[in-house]
């Protein structure tokens, strides 16, 4: 088989999405693919047919059924029974609303002046050359997630070597990341042993009511999804942050262009979820009945990934796709749609924008200490990014 047959594809020279996809979308937009378990699934790469699969309750995400493709023959995090995102309603919808009240625009909105006190702090308390990665665009987001779960702090060390574990794809065996997963899971049941007789009122407290006060959640459901929340919640815009900081100081006239015209930040933030999440999806759909979609036919049965990723790159879509444009009006799927749609994507965009908007008034002679070219990336990982950036103040 063609390497273009063979999914993950991994990411591109200096973590761009890889070309097979812009490959496939010209002779075979939604061509079938070779899974690490050995399964096929066919893999969407045009907007039209991702933007269908999402939508679609025909396709459901809930891998139990036997015969179901998977992603990875073994254990797969992503693939965890009892998480959001491989439910299908009506458990999905049930655990979804439990969820979903603490993610409204409202909420969210609440928290932006603590974001830019913390933000503020964290950049103030810098030295003049710093690690982007690691002393800020991670840390950052860890303190954001502690404060909406209503934890104090976690472990950020060992949080962030089990995430790197479990979303590894070809560094560590089956038997490490299941390893790492079981020491995260175990980690967090002790963290909600913590809060059970005083639980606060952030989200872990609400989880906890319902599972023991309501008895709306089982005890797997509560310890899996504080885990994901954990992970999610530092894991995708640390990874964001890190992509965008380096796509705005290389060239720098994007950064600048935000110091010049600071309102342009949440049309920028648009653009840089588009440009910046891009990796391979992890996520196999499988459909219910027949389903027709623009490019071809999904029988019942077969699996499908909708590449978010790809169909953000359609350039029948969005012209000249690799380009930072802001004045885009095209909508980008980075977040999904449908019942799935990313439960924290008003976060992640806050989180963005208010960050954004301390670093271009507190920093504006803000730069890389090096060369883009020279930036390591992360290999082996669903989260391809820089594994270090050093800037100057």
């Amino acid at each position: 088989m063609a390497d273009s047959e063979h999914y993950p594809f991994g990411p591109g020279p200096h973590g761009a999405l890889a070309g097979a996809y812009a490959e496939r979308r010209g002779k075979d937009p939604l061509g079938k693919v070779r899974l690490p378990s050995g399964c096929t699934a066919y893999l969407t790469t045009t907007y039209e047919d991702t933007l269908a699969v999402l939508s679609d309750p025909r396709f459901g995400k809930d891998l139990s059924h036997p015969g179901s493709p998977r992603m990875f023959s073994g254990f797969s995090l992503l693939e965890t029974p009892g998480m959001l995102s491989s439910m299908d309603p009506p458990e999905h919808t049930r655990l979804r609303r439990l969820l979903s009240g603490v993610f409204t625009p409202r909420q969210v909105n609440a928290w932006r002046p603590r974001l830019r006190a913390l933000t503020t702090e964290l950049l103030d308390a810098l030295p003049g050359e710093f690690d982007f990665v690691h002393d800020f665009a991670f840390p950052l987001p860890v303190q954001v997630i502690c404060d909406v779960m209503g934890v104090p702090g976690i472990d950020t060390a060992r949080v962030r070597a089990w995430s790197d574990a479990m979303l590894s794809t070809s560094s560590l065996s089956e038997e490490e990341q299941l390893g790492a997963a079981m020491e995260f899971a175990a980690y967090i049941a002790e963290v909600i042993t913590e809060h059970r007789d005083q639980p606060g009122d952030g989200l872990l407290a609400t989880m906890i009511h319902a599972r023991d006060g309501e008895d709306r959640l089982t005890e797997e459901e509560l310890v899996t999804n504080t885990l994901v929340l954990f992970l999610a919640g530092h894991e995708t815009t640390g990874t964001a942050l890190s992509r965008s900081m380096l796509r705005l100081l290389d060239p720098r006239e994007g950064y600048e262009r935000l110091i010049e015209r600071p309102e342009l930040i949440e049309s920028t933030v648009e653009e840089l979820l588009r440009l910046e999440l891009v990796g391979d999806s992890p996520f196999v759909r499988v459909a219910r009945e027949d389903v027709e979609l623009p490019s071809g036919v999904v029988r019942a049965g077969e699996g499908v990934i909708a590449s978010n990723s790809s169909a953000n790159f359609d350039p029948s879509v969005f012209p000249d796709p690799c380009a930072l444009r802001p004045e885009r009006q095209a909508a980008h799927l980075t977040f999904g749609r449908g019942t799935h749609f990313c439960l924290g994507a008003n976060l992640a965009r806050m989180e963005l924008q208010e960050i954004l908007r301390v670093l271009v008034t507190r920093q504006p002679g803000l730069r890389l200490a090096g060369r883009a070219l020279d930036v390591p990336w992360t290999e082996g990982n669903l989260a391809v990014r820089p594994a270090k950036l050093l800037v100057r103040k």
